[in-house]
């Protein structure tokens, strides 16, 4: 059995394999050129309700560069998150806030726009870091891990630590959190913006993507969340690049996690599977 990204434990469960797939973003240079196809299997663990891809792809692969940057992409929720943000967390002028996965720094860009000063950013690709860079803004061209977060930080450095659809490109979980808690002050908040996989499973929507190893709803979310020391203070889910979740937490040695709706979130995971093998036997069909 495989073991699970979330809980660790060894029940990592098959749930659909897509067969192998080519990278989405990485386009041949030459007509004469072949996609090299990887693996795409995805998984669940019966203990917790956590959706995974069960193999992945080396993010040395992956992010060396991205294919498009966020700075194309229309956001127009971005101003509601950071009112959100400022009333929720107290983000001031003189707050210090650090953003993981930054991209190209527009969204730091939009902070700075609106009297947010003392920002920093975290981005382990070329392009998009180097378009951050070139705009001024204190970013590392770097992957955040546990490593890094001690070499270029000081312990408990930042108010509040904002990751916006980056949870679901993570592979170790845990040192991505640990990492958190390690930059993030001890009252400090974290703002995380993801893919809503409720939407998947709420949809039959099967498009998912060889860089998304992880599918969260908020109550999967939740359960990592508190596994790490975090309760969640707000939520809502808002449209954008199909549903997102916004989750707002702050550190809280006492939380812990709840399974009290782990057989609905199963039973909308089995619908999902269910459906998928009906569908390939509908158009497989004689």
């Amino acid at each position: 059995m495989i073991e699970c990204r979330l809980c660790h434990k060894q029940e990592v469960e098959p749930l659909i394999d897509f067969g192998k797939q080519p990278i989405v973003h990485n386009l041949l240079d030459a007509p004469n050129l072949t996609y090299k196809k990887y693996s795409f299997k995805l998984g669940v663990c019966p203990s917790c309700g956590f959706l995974q891809l069960t193999d992945y792809i080396a993010p040395e692969i992956l992010y060396e560069n991205y294919f498009t940057v966020s700075g194309w992409k229309n956001q127009p929720h971005v101003q509601r998150l950071i009112e959100v943000i400022k009333h929720t967390t107290g983000l001031n002028e003189n707050s210090k806030l650090v953003e993981i996965g930054c991209n190209d720094g527009c969204f730091l860009t939009s902070l700075k726009e609106d009297g947010i000063k003392n920002l920093t950013g975290i981005e382990p690709t070329k392009d998009a870091s180097t378009i951050a860079i070139n705009k001024g803004l204190d970013v590392h061209n770097t992957f955040f891990n546990q490593e890094t977060a001690k070499n270029i930080f000081e312990k408990e450095s930042f108010d509040v630590l904002v990751t916006r659809q980056v949870l679901e490109h993570i592979a170790d979980l845990d040192d991505f959190m640990q990492s958190i808690n390690f930059v993030l002050k001890e009252d400090g908040f974290l703002v995380i913006e993801i893919p809503d996989c409720d939407g998947n499973l709420e949809y039959l929507d099967y498009t998912l993507w060889e860089e998304h190893v992880n599918y969260f709803t908020i109550f999967t979310l939740k359960q990592l969340l508190a596994r790490h020391g975090f309760s969640v203070i707000h939520h809502e889910t808002t449209l954008f690049s199909g549903k997102a979740l916004i989750a707002i937490a702050v550190k809280d040695k006492t939380s812990k996690s709840s399974a009290q709706a782990l057989d609905f979130e199963l039973m909308k995971v089995r619908k999902f599977q269910t459906q998928w093998t009906n569908f390939c036997l509908l158009y497989t069909s004689p």
